[in-house]
């Protein structure tokens, strides 16, 4: 990994370079001969939808999906030339104008379908979601077949996909996406007795993938395995050869002060120094997603190869106990990473923030600056 420079804010990410390369490759091989589609929703992830889809671009990955409108257009305005699908997010209203920026929708309704149909002049590719189970987005499945005959006669509309998603972490997870599983692809051969072939179909996503589900479709898309974030339990699937792609993240200490033992700074709320000999405190506060420590949890970050204790995390800042540590103005602390054989990763965020895992990754989403 290579550090290119640091913000003017002492606050960063660090990001391995290598990693994306590696895990695609993985994805490939474990989709053999079906498409890939990459996924760069929510932000790439939280690792920066633009910068996901320029990698993943350079890495030959031909079509990407996102939920965003805005995030389609930085990539395009970023002169990635792939293939972008939107997973959903908007009104029929606002069909035309992803049209006019060649964006291909999904579809789930006969409103959506009508407005691609009207706004389009020429036949134009869309794609159909089919809920066959999880009960999010999409048709529902036993509504399908009726729903994508209506669509595909339709003026000016080509479907070129049909999918469903069937996401699991666990065995009982697995058994269930694989009874639903049926019934999606019971549905497309009651489409195809109809003549309704389209080029692209697909199920299964990382959890599919990383357990080698059975799969006649011809295509998966893959985000979590992507970036090193494995969907599955050990006893489903051995995920140990991915790796994650955010390995840091880090700050520097931008005040240090010393106090009388036994002298208390603080406030009647609870935040304060409690008898800490020496504070520091970082640039990370609430609004760059840092949160204060969960009930019956204490948090700590790395201070000079030590651990310091979390003090508390006010809207901009984070104090810590110096007590013990020789630390001065502009030296290293480490939030998630490791530092003189200690370490911190997204598990220990997730305990301390009392959630889960890319939870308490996407937290920090959209507000760090990166490294690489």
């Amino acid at each position: 990994m290579t550090r290119i420079g640091e913000p003017a804010r002492p606050l960063w990410a660090e990001i391995d370079e290598g990693a994306l390369a590696h895990n695609l490759a993985v994805a490939r091989r474990l989709a053999g001969t079906r498409r890939l589609i990459a996924s760069v929703k929510a932000n790439g992830y939280g690792h920066g939808a633009v910068a996901m889809a320029q990698a993943l671009s350079a890495l030959g990955v031909d079509t990407l999906w996102t939920g965003s409108i805005d995030e389609a257009l930085a990539i395009r305005a970023a002169g990635v030339q792939a293939r972008i699908l939107l997973f959903g997010g908007y009104l029929p209203a606002e069909i035309p104008e992803l049209l006019r920026h060649g964006l291909t929708p999904t579809l789930y309704d006969r409103a959506g379908a009508e407005a691609v149909s009207a706004a389009a002049t020429e036949p134009t590719a869309v794609y159909v979601k089919v809920d066959a189970g999880l009960g999010r987005l999409g048709v529902p499945v036993a509504e399908a077949e009726a729903l994508i005959a209506d669509i595909a006669n339709l003026p000016h509309l080509h479907i070129e996909g049909i999918y469903s998603h069937l996401p699991f972490g666990d065995a009982a997870g697995r058994d269930w996406a694989r009874e639903r599983s049926a019934g999606f692809q019971s549905l497309l051969q009651r489409l195809a007795a109809r003549g309704i072939r389209p080029p692209v179909t697909q199920v299964w996503a990382s959890s599919g993938l990383l357990a080698r589900m059975p799969d006649s479709c011809n295509a998966v898309c893959v985000g979590h395995l992507l970036y090193g974030l494995p969907t599955v339990s050990a006893d489903v699937a051995d995920a140990g050869d991915l790796r994650p792609l955010l390995t840091a993240i880090k700050s520097r200490l931008i005040h240090v002060a010393h106090r009388a033992a036994g002298g208390e700074a603080g406030s009647a709320g609870g935040y304060g120094a409690r008898n800490a000999r020496a504070t520091g405190v970082i640039p990370l506060g609430l609004g760059d997603g840092m949160r204060n420590a969960a009930a019956g949890q204490t948090m700590s970050l790395i201070v000079g190869g030590k651990r310091a204790p979390v003090l508390g995390v006010s809207l901009e800042h984070t104090t810590l106990d110096l007590t013990d540590i020789d630390a001065q103005v502009g030296d290293e602390v480490v939030i998630v990473g490791r530092s003189n054989g200690l370490a911190t990763d997204f598990d220990d965020l997730a305990r301390w923030f009392g959630c889960g895992k890319l939870e308490a990754l996407m937290t920090f989403s959209k507000r760090l600056s990166q490294t690489t």
